[in-house]
């Protein structure tokens, strides 16, 4: 399991491109794993256009390297905005999901609430 975990604050899309464009760099250090994105109540804001970035490389990866991705968003704001994504990162070869709570991702994951992170 690989976790992303934001912080609370400020959370620039840069940040977000890089860590995500990271990972689809390195497939081969992720392979077969899941993928568990934590945004505890960050303040990032993304425009429509870096939306759709966040989607692309969210797909890229569901293709390309995790057959999972599971994001907690508990804020209303957050959690609207990838629902959004969710569809439109869909694709036939890995499952993106929004959750609110972060056992219920887990649990989609089926990754246990103790594994460490």
């Amino acid at each position: 399991m690989v976790v992303i975990t934001g912080e609370n604050g400020q959370v620039r899309h840069l940040d977000v491109v890089q860590t995500l464009s990271f990972l689809a760099d390195n497939p081969a250090r992720c392979q077969d794993k899941k993928l568990l994105i934590i945004d505890p109540g960050s303040d990032y804001n993304p425009s429509k256009e870096e939306l759709q970035q966040f989607s692309d490389l969210l797909r890229s990866l569901l293709v390309n390297v995790f057959p999972r991705i599971a994001l907690v968003a508990p804020r209303i704001f957050h959690y609207g905005l990838n629902r959004m994504v969710e569809v439109f990162s869909e694709s036939e070869e890995g499952q993106f999901r929004v959750f609110k709570d972060e056992q219920e991702a887990r649990a989609w994951l089926c990754i246990g609430p103790t594994e460490s992170r």
